[in-house]
């Protein structure tokens, strides 16, 4: 996000900084400035559409693998190109990869997932698309194995996906009463 800030607050700087600097152009000076003006503008924009498809998504890092899903692709790679590559793929719900390092140095066999059902193992790692989180976290949270498992953010995400569910429900039972009320009252 700040890549994007830094992107917002430079585009005005450079394209005004350039029109400001040129000396009175005669016409061929003033043609030769106009496409250039439109080669930055194009550059830029194929900047901030780059950078907007990396940032696309974000990612739970959960520990286990991904499970019961096709697999769309496999490569050994950096994690941030494995990130890159999911973002441009819709296909792709997220990654998984042998190790208990959740960013390792070197690159590492990626595999990419069709799914996001997330078994819990401690020798590997998952990162499952924001998109898709409700998915991992039902495979990677069983009814009466959170003492099992070795990860509290597996627990506190579930907790939070518990939540989120009651808090919908009691909404809906909220809205169902007022409109029963108005309409007994009407």
């Amino acid at each position: 996000m700040a890549s994007r800030r830094l992107l917002q607050l430079l585009l005005p700087l450079l394209l005004g900084s350039a029109a400001r600097a040129a000396p009175a152009p005669g016409d061929g000076e003033e043609a030769t400035l106009a496409d250039e003006n439109q080669a930055l503008k194009l550059k830029l924009e194929r900047l901030q559409a780059a950078l907007e498809e990396e940032t696309k998504y974000s990612y739970v890092v959960v520990k286990g693998y991904i499970t019961d899903s096709e697999n769309v692709f496999m490569e050994t790679m950096e994690i941030d190109e494995a990130k890159q590559f999911c973002n441009a793929n819709p296909k792709c719900k997220g990654f998984t990869f042998a190790g208990p390092e959740e960013r390792p140095e070197d690159e590492v066999t990626v595999t990419f997932k069709a799914g996001s059902k997330v078994t819990h193992d401690s020798n590997w790692v998952s990162f499952v698309k924001e998109s898709s989180v409700f998915g991992a976290l039902h495979g990677a949270i069983k009814p009466g194995s959170l003492d099992e498992l070795e990860s509290p953010s597996i627990i506190a995400q579930g907790v939070t996906f518990e939540s989120i569910c009651l808090l919908f429900a009691v909404g809906v039972a909220l809205l169902f009463a007022c409109r029963r009320r108005r309409g007994g009252a009407g």
